[in-house]
């Protein structure tokens, strides 16, 4: 079983190797923030911020962007992409704020790596107001991308604690996390460019998507 530093060495390890190239460019995050319809002023956490692409469209917004990582090669990278963030290093399991600090809180692509899952969706209801929201991706295990990383390319690293779920588990537990669904969306990254040539149609059902995307209301 992973520790939360073999969790933090893996995340520092990649994003000193990778840099931003790790993860998807910066202007596909913004769609996270129009399903929560951000307004300028309102507070916005981003769990397991990474180097701050979700808080630099937060900021651009006007949203007053807070960003939550363990990794300091992270969070260095986050002060450079996102300065006027609030920036701070913590364990998702023990956030340091204040009971409903949080208009909107955010998670992409991080609860997975979670070591106590159910404790980190307490704490996100914990910070949020009440009526408040928030988005979390999470990926599907029976998707070809995630078969394709896991059994083929052995790409899942044991010390990033990193797994997936069917689109039925993923439910179970976010449902049962004293947050209530308001609507599970796919992750439209992947399909992008497919969309626009098939006129906005889905080329597979949701509950194969890549990943899904989460909406949860306090």
């Amino acid at each position: 079983m992973p520790t939360q530093a073999a969790v933090q060495r893996w995340f520092d390890r990649t994003y000193a190797e990778l840099g931003f190239a790790y993860l998807r460019p910066a202007e596909f995050y913004a769609v996270f923030l129009e399903y929560l319809n951000v307004h300028p002023g309102e507070r916005l956490l981003d769990l397991g911020c990474g180097p701050g692409l979700l808080l630099g469209e937060a900021l651009r917004r006007g949203a007053r962007a807070h960003g939550a990582d363990l990794s300091l090669t992270a969070l260095a990278m986050a002060r450079r992409h996102a300065p006027a963030a609030r920036l701070v290093r913590c364990n998702a399991e023990a956030l340091p704020f204040r009971e409903g600090s949080f208009q909107h809180a955010t998670c992409i692509g991080t609860l997975e790596h979670f070591l106590a899952t159910d404790r980190a969706l307490s704490e996100i209801r914990r910070v949020l107001t009440g009526g408040g929201r928030a988005c979390i991706m999470v990926p599907n295990v029976r998707s070809l991308r995630w078969r394709i990383d896991a059994d083929l390319l052995r790409r899942h690293d044991p010390d990033s604690h990193e797994r997936a779920a069917t689109f039925e588990e993923w439910r179970r537990v976010l449902g049962g996390s004293s947050l209530a669904i308001e609507r599970i969306e796919r992750d439209e990254w992947p399909w992008r460019r497919w969309r626009r040539l098939l006129g906005g149609r889905h080329l597979v059902p949701l509950r194969w998507a890549s990943q899904y995307v989460f909406l949860l209301r306090r």
